[in-house]
């Protein structure tokens, strides 16, 4: 066995505490088995004799739980004697039918606790309870078949699991807004006359409702399902009303309500077994939020047509300049490209000019230096001509 693990205390009787060297109380730790030995007794009207079953031992009446607790397990108070538990705020979990089947008329759990388990506090004489916020699940059948008249629960619970409060004597019931969804039978042969529904629930589960003395019932909007027989036998149920945006109706709804007269309903998707009236009053606050959506709607599209001819107006705008600033690149590049072009060629044509023009020199230099001239030499009477690139006279000879 794990230490700091507490089991096998079911012949434990009248008061005790606990060791704080405990840190979990265990399965069944105190729970008491039925009885072997049995004995006849009376009923009190005297009509009929009946077996019950007589403990041995003395039951336990009394717990001091220390501080070093954990968790309370499964049936780990079960069938015990006791009539007040104080759950010290080390506890975070209390386990299914932990103290389920005892004469427990008050208890207070910390705000350290987290979960209760299914059938916890079920057949027990508790009448009131305050669960705190700290509690997010509690399991189904919790408080079930008890004599609760009235009770707290936390702003954190999501979900009123099934059974949850069947059979207790709840009249009425605040229900916090953070709960989604009413489990089935949550709710069943309950003298219930008065329910809010939270505008956060979602579903409502099959005969959750069931065998009430509900006479007026206010369905949400945010209420999208509900399940089989959900009212079914609520004998006192007259008025109901639905909401439009309901999706799914089970069946037996409403089966054996025979005092039901008036079924408040303006949609047009569901049938029910009595003809729905549209309150002139809903139908006029449905008309004018549907206007008021209308009109939102109207003004919503003329604004959206707004933005989006002023975005296409700027994207044009922004596509013409991007345009025009790439025709005035392409322009200026074409004009950097044919000024180079024509310096280019110019440079060509002046290189070209000078290569002709020094062409031209070398041939008319080289014309001059090969042409031949004809000079007239003279010796005495004689003379005599001569011709070369060149010329010179013979010796004895003078140009003329």
């Amino acid at each position: 066995m794990p230490e700091g693990v507490l089991t096998d205390a079911e012949k434990c009787g009248g008061s005790l505490v606990i060791d704080k060297s405990v840190k979990i109380i265990g399965f069944g730790a105190f729970w008491r088995s039925p009885p072997t030995q049995s004995a006849l007794t009376a009923k009190l009207d005297g009509s009929k004799l009946a077996e019950t079953y007589v403990y041995l031992e003395p039951p336990l009446t009394s717990i001091t739980i220390p501080n070093s607790v954990t968790a309370i397990d499964d049936y780990a108070f079960s069938r015990t004697g006791l009539t007040s538990v104080t759950i010290p705020n080390s506890v975070s979990s209390i386990g299914d039918k932990a103290f389920s089947e005892t004469p427990l008329t008050s208890i207070t759990i910390a705000d350290s606790v987290s979960s209760i388990g299914s059938f916890a506090f079920s057949q027990t004489r508790l009448t009131s309870i305050v669960i705190p916020n700290s509690v997010s699940t509690i399991g189904e059948y919790a408080f079930s078949e008890t004599p609760l008249v009235s009770v707290t629960l936390p702003n954190s619970l999501k979900t009123i699991d099934e059974g949850l409060f069947s059979h207790t004597a709840l009249t009425s019931i605040d229900m916090p807004n953070s709960v989604t969804s009413i489990g089935d039978f949550s709710f069943s042969e309950t003298p219930l006359t008065s329910i809010t529904i939270s505008n956060s629930v979602i579903s409502i589960g099959k005969y959750a409702f069931s065998q009430t003395e509900l006479t007026t019932v206010v369905v949400p909007k945010s209420v999208k399902s509900i399940g089989d027989n959900a009212f079914a036998g609520s004998l006192l149920l007259k008025t109901i009303s639905i909401p439009d945006e309901l999706e799914s109706l089970g069946e037996d709804v409403f089966d054996e309500d025979v005092l039901l007269s008036r079924i408040e309903y303006c949609g047009k998707a569901i049938e029910f077994p009595v003809a729905p009236v549209c309150p002139a009053e809903i139908k006029a606050k449905a008309d004018a939020e549907a206007k008021i959506a209308a009109d939102l709607k109207a003004k919503q599209d003329a604004e959206a047509k707004i933005a989006a001819d002023k975005a296409a107006a700027e994207a044009k705008i922004a596509a013409d300049k991007a345009a025009a600033d790439l025709k005035a690149k392409h322009d200026a590049e074409a004009k950097i490209a044919a000024d180079k072009a024509a310096a280019e060629a110019k440079i060509a044509a002046d290189k070209a000019a000078a290569d002709l023009k020094a062409k031209q020199e070398a041939a008319a230099k080289a014309s001059a230096t090969t042409k031949k001239t004809t000079i007239t030499c003279v010796k005495g009477k004689l003379t005599k001509k001569v011709t070369a690139v060149k010329p010179v006279c013979p010796t004895g000879y003078k140009k003329k």
